[in-house]
């Protein structure tokens, strides 16, 4: 025995309304217009239509999960609320943000893109810095087993680093300062306590510029190479599969060029075609 796909079987005969019923019911309604109760009024069934149904608030939520996806209904609501604040989302005022832009995150496990042009690029980084012949041409062997791991949290106010080389493992964590939703465009700036990759103990000061896009970090107190502050900008390429990072180092002394690095990562896992320009 086959069932034809599409059609419906069950052991019980399947049960069709009457058409006479329907009828039955519409009378019904005639006569109670007639009789001047009101059509519509503050009834449940109007106050349901206003309600999302699990398939509506499905479309507030991103492609990566849905309503049956959430462990309870404290999870399913948690993550409707966050979508429709993203939808309504108002930039900050002014230039500097403590915030990033809703659809930006640097989060992810990178690996350092390694070309010849970025060889050539890191020793003269490096002997901009001071660096000798022989640190130089000993770290540009070994610069290919770089690797960064990131952590945004809390709308991008922080920033998690872990910094993966030859020489160790360096962390940090910077906390953003500037306008928020919170405030009118006023804010103190945080500095934060850090240990360089040189285990010299600095503060670090960070926020958000470009429309929330790209990530400003500046180290003050560097007394290596000559002294001065390094700042970095961070930001996503190639639909967030590259992480790049501005990295110049100013020096305090007048008169003396910063020393300025691209360092460009792969996101772990992303298929990428390099170009050496």
């Amino acid at each position: 025995r086959f069932l034809r796909e599409g059609a419906i079987y069950g052991d019980a005969a399947l049960q069709l309304p009457n058409p006479l019923d329907f009828l039955k019911k519409e009378e019904e309604k005639d006569i109670n217009r007639e009789d001047g109760i009101p059509e519509s009024g503050v009834i449940v069934g109007d106050i349901m239509d206003n309600v999302a149904s699990d398939a509506e608030a499905n479309a507030f939520l991103p492609s990566s999960a849905t309503i049956e996806d959430a462990a309870s209904a404290e999870a399913r609501y948690d993550i409707i609320e966050e979508a429709i604040e993203r939808e309504s989302w108002v930039p900050p005022v002014g230039d500097r943000w403590a915030i990033a832009a809703p659809n930006v995150d640097l989060t992810g496990k990178w690996k350092l893109i390694i070309t010849e042009q970025f060889k050539l690029e890191y020793e003269e980084f490096l002997q901009s810095l001071g660096q000798p012949l022989i640190v130089r041409g000993a770290a540009v062997v070994l610069v290919g087993n770089t690797r960064e791991e990131t952590t945004q949290s809390e709308g991008g106010r922080s920033i998690y680093i872990k910094g993966i080389n030859a020489k160790g493992i360096w962390e940090r964590t910077l906390t953003s300062s500037g306008s928020d939703n919170d405030n009118d465009g006023s804010f103190d700036r945080i500095e934060v306590p850090i240990v360089t990759a040189d285990s010299e103990k600095v503060v670090a000061e960070s926020w958000w510029e470009a429309g929330g896009t790209k990530h400003v970090s500046w180290t003050y107190g560097v007394e290596r190479y000559g002294g001065g502050s390094f700042e970095s900008k961070r930001y996503l390429e190639n639909d967030g599969d590259v992480y790049v990072c501005d990295s110049t180092f100013h020096r305090d002394e007048e008169g003396r060029d910063p020393s300025y690095l691209k360092w460009k990562f792969l996101r772990e896992g992303t298929a990428y075609m390099l170009d050496e320009k």
